[in-house]
Order: C-alpha cells, then sequence, then structure tokens
C-alpha cells in the first residue's frame, strides 16, 4: 500500500525547511568545500603549467611540456567533475537525513556520496541530454523548452538520493510530479529562485560604486585608484554576498527534498509490529 499525501502549504514547507536549516547549517558546506578544493586545485594547475613553460623554455617547447600540460589539465578536469558530484550529492544526502531525523552530519554525505554517487552521474548524463534537446527546441518552442527544463528536472536529486530511484527513473518521476502536482511545484521552484537571484543580486550593490569610483573621467583614458575604504567595504560585502548565495543553496536543497518527500508516493508505514505468534494482536 502507498499513501500520496497532500501537498504541504508552500508557508509551512519555508517556515519547516528554515527551522532544519538552522540546526543543521552543515548542509550548505559540501558545496562550499568542493569549490574551495576547486579553487585549489587551479592553484596547483597554474604552477604545475608555469614550472612546466619556465623548465622547457618558452622558446624551445617540449614534448614533456606539452605531456605535463595534458596530465595536469585533464587530472584538474576529474578533480573539478569528482568534487563537484560529491558536493551535491553530499548536500541533498544530508538535506534528506535533516528532514528524516531531524539532524545531518558529514557521515550522511560521504554515506550518501558511496552508495547514490552512480545513480547521480547516471541522471547528470539524462539531464545533461535533456539540456540538448532544450536548445535544439528552443527556437521552435519560443525559449519555452528551455524555461520548462528546470521544473521539469527539480525532483531529480531528490529522487536518486531520497527516494532511491535509478538515474533514468529519477528523471521521469521528476516528470510525473511536475505533472501531476504542476501548481505546487511551479510556485515553489519560482520563489525558491528569485530569492537565490536577490541574494546574488545584493553583490551588485557592493560593486557598481567601486566600478563608477575606477572609471575615467574627462580626457582621462586610464582608469583611476579608487579609495582604499571603498575598495575594502566593496571586496568584503562582494564575498559576504558569495557567501550567502553560497549558504542559500543548503536551504533550496531542504526545501527541494521536504517538497519531494511530501509528493512522492511511500509505502504506508506500519503503526505496530506483528504480534509475535500466540500472542493476541492489539
Amino acid at each position: 500500500m502507498t499513501i500520496v499525501p497532500a501537498p504541504i502549504p508552500f508557508d509551512t514547507l519555508l517556515s519547516r525547511s528554515w527551522a532544519l536549516f538552522r540546526r543543521n547549517w552543515i548542509v550548505a558546506l559540501p558545496p562550499v568545500i568542493a569549490g574551495l578544493i576547486t579553487i585549489a586545485g587551479a592553484v596547483v594547475f597554474a604552477v604545475i603549467a608555469t614550472v612546466a613553460v619556465l623548465a622547457s623554455g618558452p622558446r624551445h617547447p617540449s614534448a614533456t611540456l606539452g605531456g605535463t600540460f595534458v596530465v595536469s589539465y585533464f587530472g584538474f578536469v576529474a578533480l573539478v567533475l569528482v568534487v563537484t558530484l560529491w558536493g551535491y550529492t553530499a548536500m541533498f544526502g544530508m538535506a534528506g537525513a535533516a528532514w528524516e531525523r531531524g539532524t545531518a552530519t558529514f557521515g550522511d554525505g560521504f554515506a550518501a556520496f558511496r552508495s547514490r554517487g552512480g545513480a547521480v552521474i547516471v541522471a547528470a548524463i539524462g539531464v545533461f541530454g535533456l539540456a540538448i534537446a532544450a536548445v535544439i527546441l528552443a527556437i521552435p518552442t519560443l525559449l519555452v523548452s528551455l524555461l520548462a527544463l528546470p521544473l521539469l528536472v527539480m525532483y531529480v536529486m531528490p529522487s536518486v538520493i531520497s527516494g532511491g530511484r535509478g538515474g533514468f527513473e529519477a528523471i521521469g518521476e521528476s516528470v510525473r510530479l511536475v505533472r501531476r502536482f504542476f501548481g505546487p511545484s511551479v510556485i515553489t521552484l519560482l520563489v525558491l529562485l528569485a530569492i537565490w537571484y536577490g541574494i546574488s543580486f545584493v553583490g551588485a550593490f557592493f560593486i557598481l560604486p567601486l566600478e563608477f569610483a575606477v572609471m575615467p573621467q574627462g580626457a582621462d583614458v586610464m582608469p583611476r585608484m579608487p579609495p582604499i575604504g571603498l575598495a575594502v567595504f566593496s571586496g568584503i560585502g562582494y564575498v559576504l554576498s558569495i557567501l550567502a548565495s553560497m549558504a542559500y543553496s543548503g536551504f533550496f536543497a531542504l526545501a527541494v527534498v521536504g517538497l519531494y518527500r511530501d509528493l512522492a508516493p511511500r509505502a504506508a508505514a506500519s503503526p505496530l509490529p506483528p504480534a509475535p505468534a500466540g500472542m493476541p494482536a492489539p
């Protein structure tokens, strides 16, 4: 027997997701950690490439230089793919654990990566194929295909990780849930994306004054030196806006996972275990 409860009211979804996020803010950390590892990998790649060029000489590049560059580049790409896969799989795994138990740990993220990483890769391949189809159909559909794609795949990650579906099966379930619960899905996605856009847009308020301060004036053609205080203020504000946007990804995952858990069919829980043999059932 399966049950499909009514969609959770939107204000309740946001309030419960926020309450979970305040207690489990570490849900937002895996993508941040993945981003920091990517930056470190980019620095290492740049250092290796620079050392290789200096060692071989810029005027006489050798085959060793080309081989070093190619190996380093593909190693960097592999690192980016692995840490990105871990970051988002762990985030959604921790979000599912937060809804399941009320608390989440990094152990939940690593467990989700170990058990569901392969299915996430398959789902990513399927979503990439849908993205190509959406681009091809963009002109015939007047861009409707591009607008519909994020909506149709919004439940893919929760379906793979919390629902235990296979990669392509999760895409199919996501499409079915959107069709069946179109209104709640559209409202949730639009509001969550609007909040995300608003947070990211805050950074522009810190950067614009700095850009105006360095613009040449009159007959000058060279940029001007901005005031040190303004540069520091703009830099700190911009970094804080980026960190806030990254942190919001954890809240986004909690909200989508919470809505998915409410909409996806699941087995009805038995209130009591079966009575032992010879004992009358309650």
